[in-house]
């Protein structure tokens, strides 16, 4: 009995020394390299430069200052995000499995300690391989989503960070420090979750509304045409011109476009569309 105990509790300590090893972390130690880069950044925006700034006269000089103040500030966001996202990655992998698996197998160890341990053994074991597989099955879940919102946060990142770096070969005078700070700051909100689940619930309800829209509500025979490719195509060009004229389309025939599209009773409407859609101006 005392040598299920010690191999439960040697189970039980198993998640909290996976967690302390270099390997799960995830990352390479760089304190020494993030310290002496922290202090670099941090140095481009100070508020000497920043008053710098302000006396500077000279155009180029003054755009040049501009933008290593800028860059600078985001080159610091970008430290600060990189230790937050592993950080979040650490906490959502490794502690909720391992404080699972560690509370599973230390009540399995209380249940092999008592004066019918040896009647209880299988279950507790049983226990806690399935309570290790719940556990597990929540982990992954977890760690799905944090995936998704970190993607969606660096895609928000990098479409901020790509207008700002796309300014920076602006004046001043269109282009001041205090509007590209201000870009800044959404650069750094950008990185946050809030923003991250804000964006794919924006996604998540375009895509519902264009699957709305889509939806086929009737059976009817499969009678696409060559109208069919090319309003489809006009449709997928991104032109307001030519989507307005389509869903007028929609509107007037009560339809959807799967349908309009597919269904022969919509071929002659194909057609007088598409002549519609050919004398678009491009």
């Amino acid at each position: 009995m005392s040598r299920i105990f010690k191999i439960v509790v040697a189970l039980a300590l198993l998640p909290a020394l996976a967690g302390c090893t270099p390997s799960v972390a995830g990352t390479p130690n760089l304190t020494e390299y993030q310290a002496v880069s922290d202090r670099y950044f941090a140095s481009a925006f100070s508020t000497q430069r920043l008053a710098t700034y302000e006396t500077v006269t000279d155009p180029g000089r003054r755009q040049s200052l501009r933008n290593s103040i800028v860059l600078g500030a985001i080159g610091t966001i970008d430290l600060r995000y990189a230790k937050f996202v592993n950080r979040l990655t650490q906490e959502s992998q490794i502690v909720p499995f391992g404080a699972t698996v560690t509370s599973i197998s230390l009540s399995t160890a209380g249940a092999l300690t008592g004066s019918e341990a040896a009647k209880t053994t299988l279950a507790a074991v049983d226990t806690a391989i399935k309570g290790g597989v719940a556990a597990y099955d929540k982990s992954i879940l977890a760690d799905r989503t944090i995936q998704a919102l970190q993607k969606q946060m660096q895609a928000n990142r990098n479409r901020v960070r790509s207008a700002i770096i796309a300014k920076l070969s602006e004046s001043t005078l269109s282009y001041p420090l205090e509007l590209a700070m201000i870009d800044v700051n959404e650069y750094a909100a950008a990185g946050t979750i809030t923003a991250g689940m804000a964006t794919i619930d924006e996604q998540a309800a375009q895509n519902l509304a264009v699957s709305e829209d889509e939806k086929v509500t009737e059976i009817f025979k499969y009678a696409a045409d060559e109208s069919s490719v090319e309003i489809r195509a006009f449709y997928d060009s991104g032109s307001p011109a030519a989507r307005l004229a389509i869903e007028e389309a929609l509107k007037r025939e009560g339809t959807n476009l799967v349908s309009f599209l597919n269904n022969g009773r919509y071929a002659q409407s194909r057609r007088t569309l598409l002549t519609k859609l050919r004398s678009l101006p491009e």
